[in-house]
């Protein structure tokens, strides 16, 4: 009884799709967390709040702005991953995993910050 061995580029492509789905969907949520964050470091400084307050709300900025650049370049990378391995699975385009991957390149969203 012969059993058919799966391609192992059809798990690379789900593997990868999934990587640049999951850093899309964490750097948009950085992104929210930056716009809420910016939004009380600006209330704080117009209400007059401590200097002391004030600082470590900018700190949190910064290290959120810093997070959704780290964010934008593993993206780049596990974008131009996926895309490197889409190619070398043309002949696979009658599967979903190969579908998938189509679907996550055509949706890819270019890092603004």
């Amino acid at each position: 009884m012969a059993t058919t061995v799966p391609d192992p580029r059809i798990r690379q492509l789900k593997i990868k799709s999934n990587v640049v789905k999951r850093i899309a969907k964490d750097k948009e949520k950085y992104e929210e967390e930056y716009t809420t964050l910016q939004q009380k470091h600006d209330a704080m400084k117009a209400s007059g709040a401590e200097d002391i307050a004030i600082k470590k709300s900018n700190e949190l900025l910064e290290e959120t702005k810093m997070m959704i650049s780290d964010c934008c370049s593993r993206l780049t990378k596990a974008y131009d991953d996926l895309e490197t391995c889409f190619s070398d699975c043309s002949d696979l385009s009658d599967h979903e995993e190969y579908t998938f991957a189509k679907t996550i390149l055509d949706g890819k969203s270019l890092c603004t910050h």
